[in-house]
């Protein structure tokens, strides 16, 4: 790491290199992933559950989609505490259990994984090193390759860059799990694996593209935003993640209260606060959630609400309907559209930190970081499941 490098010089270079992890990490993880599902040949799955917390959770709502496709099987993404401490006890005992934590060290996701191999679930954990809790609560390991969050200076001292790269890592290793579990089924045939490995490298040319097209729009836009405007950040299907993602991202970078919100909640909820003092962003790929989005597009400029789109590029009714228009690459399919489409949001965070002169996290307030290690990391585990 470069020593007089930014803080959000950093974040934005770990943007930047998305599409060549992509290309460069998902032949490794599927293989290393089937090479550790042949350990238990013939074993059955009948669903699977995935589990984490933060961002990893959100990586297992935003690749449920596509892990559905490559696996043939039902799907359900848990908030990990949720899983651990409510529902493990009455998981069905056809059920992979999926851990996600990048540093294999968040105690709730341990539990959960823990708890579901105590109870004789088939256990994957998709994290880094090996030698974590995590890989070694669950039973396959999925590992990841990817520098951390939390990295350290020449000089000794910490820095934590809000995710980007270590959710794309994430979400890499959720679809790498599910292409090496369909080979397992014989879900999928030999051709149709190779040919999912293949299309990641449409999706790092995809996020290419993103970047390319949000660069200057986010540079531009990031100055006129402010703690007293309400930001709300709406998605649908597998973007229903990239929202509750990008608000992670407001959060992290900027510590400004943000609204995440399914498409269809926000006519029940965030419509009641929306005016001229509120953005409405929202995430609409084609898809099942487009013709709705558009409808609530129409209610949030009724309400005098500034909206900012983030669709394909020649998408006429979605630019019409947005006051700023983040075009994104055409064809992408929508179960890999969260890869693509939390490229704005990620920019956008890390330029109007560094026009506001904010410090990621709050951390130059070393209690700050301190308590939040010990929430995360250091949080006692339960000896029982739910009761």
């Amino acid at each position: 790491m470069n020593p007089s490098e930014s803080e959000y010089d950093v974040m934005l270079r770990e943007i930047a290199l998305q599409p060549a992890f992509v290309r460069a990490s998902i032949g490794g993880v599927v293989e290393r992933a089937r090479a550790a599902a042949a350990h238990h040949a013939g074993r059955a799955v009948g669903g699977a559950i995935l589990i984490g917390c933060g961002d990893s959770f959100c990586a297992g709502l935003a690749a449920r989609s596509y892990a559905a496709e490559q696996t043939g099987l039902w799907i359900e993404p848990i908030e990990a505490l949720e899983f651990s401490r409510y529902l493990v006890d009455r998981m069905p005992s056809d059920r992979a259990v999926v851990g996600i934590s990048n540093s294999g060290s968040v105690a709730r996701t341990v539990e959960g994984v823990r708890f579901a191999r105590e109870r004789g679930a088939w256990t994957f954990g998709v994290t880094v090193s090996p030698e974590s809790d995590l890989a070694r609560a669950a039973e396959t390991l999925v590992r990841l390759e990817t520098i951390p969050n939390i990295k350290q200076r020449p000089d000794g001292t910490k820095l934590v860059t809000p995710g980007t790269l270590t959710y794309t890592a994430s979400l890499i290793g959720v679809c790498g799990w599910a292409i090496a579990l369909g080979a397992h089924r014989g879900a999928r045939t030999e051709a149709q694996i190779l040919e999912a490995v293949k299309s990641f490298e449409r999706v790092a040319e995809w996020i290419d593209a993103a970047l390319a097209s949000s660069a200057t729009l986010a540079a531009e836009l990031a100055t006129t935003f402010s703690r007293e405007r309400p930001t709300v950040i709406a998605g649908g299907g597998p973007n229903a993640a990239t929202a509750y993602f990008a608000a992670a991202k407001w959060y992290e970078a900027l510590q400004w209260p943000a609204h995440h919100t399914e498409i269809e909640e926000w006519a029940h909820e965030q419509y009641f606060f929306t005016g001229a003092q509120t953005d409405t962003m929202v995430i609409l790929p084609p898809g099942g959630s487009h013709a709705r989005g558009l409808e609530q597009l129409r209610a949030a400029r009724d309400m005098g609400s500034r909206t900012i789109v983030v669709a394909e590029a020649g998408d006429t009714a979605a630019q019409q309907a947005a006051d700023v228009f983040f075009a994104m690459p055409a064809g992408v399919p929508e179960s890999l559209t969260p890869f693509v489409y939390k490229t704005p949001f990620e920019v956008l965070a890390a330029r109007i930190a560094a026009h506001n002169g904010i410090d990621f996290f709050g951390f130059k307030n070393p209690l700050r970081q301190q308590v939040n290690f010990r929430q995360i990391f250091d949080s006692s585990q339960s000896r029982a499941g739910s009761t």
